[in-house]
């Protein structure tokens, strides 16, 4: 079993570890993040420096990948690495979730999607920020955002991630 790497050169390379091997997930998640940093000059930013890891788990469908940021590569791996950030959901609205056709607030506040950001909420984060598609993508124009204004937006959404977290553990 070869790796893959996905990348067109621009940021951090994106490497399947199980190369042909690897599950449908795995490529659509490792295409959609070659295809965001190629394209998205902030997407590309924030993950060149994230580092850790982050799960990934269709809870319907019993698929698991690990995205694990590195200084130079996100290895899209398979199954789970202990001790990580988890986002978790049915399959379909981890599909919306990263397609960014649902918001992840929303999401997390409905109980629709389930996130587990141990000591790396900001990692979750810029997850999140480095997966989802802009609205500019769908044909929305009206709301392009500078670099400046999109980290800023990924470091708001993970604070508020973290308070929906723990406002949804002390109600139950």
């Amino acid at each position: 079993m070869v790796a893959t790497d996905l990348t067109t050169g621009a940021g951090p390379a994106v490497r399947l570890e199980a190369g042909d091997d690897a599950s449908g997930f795995a490529c659509m998640i490792g295409d959609l993040l070659a295809d965001n940093l190629r394209d998205y000059a902030g997407r590309r930013r924030v993950a060149s420096r994230a580092r850790g890891d982050v799960v990934l788990t269709a809870t319907d469908k019993t698929a698991e990948i690990t995205l694990s940021f590195g200084p130079d590569e996100i290895v899209v791996r398979e199954g789970r690495v202990a001790d990580s950030a988890v986002l978790a959901g049915p399959w379909v609205e981890m599909a919306k979730l990263c397609s960014g056709r649902l918001n992840p607030l929303k999401a997390l506040a409905s109980g629709t999607i389930d996130v587990d950001m141990g000591r790396h909420p900001a990692l979750v984060a810029a997850t999140g920020f480095v997966l989802s598609v802009p609205p500019s993508y769908y044909g929305d124009t009206s709301r392009r955002r500078n670099v400046t204004i999109g980290i800023a937006v990924a470091v708001g959404v993970g604070a508020a991630v973290t308070g929906v977290v723990v406002w949804r553990r002390r109600r139950g």
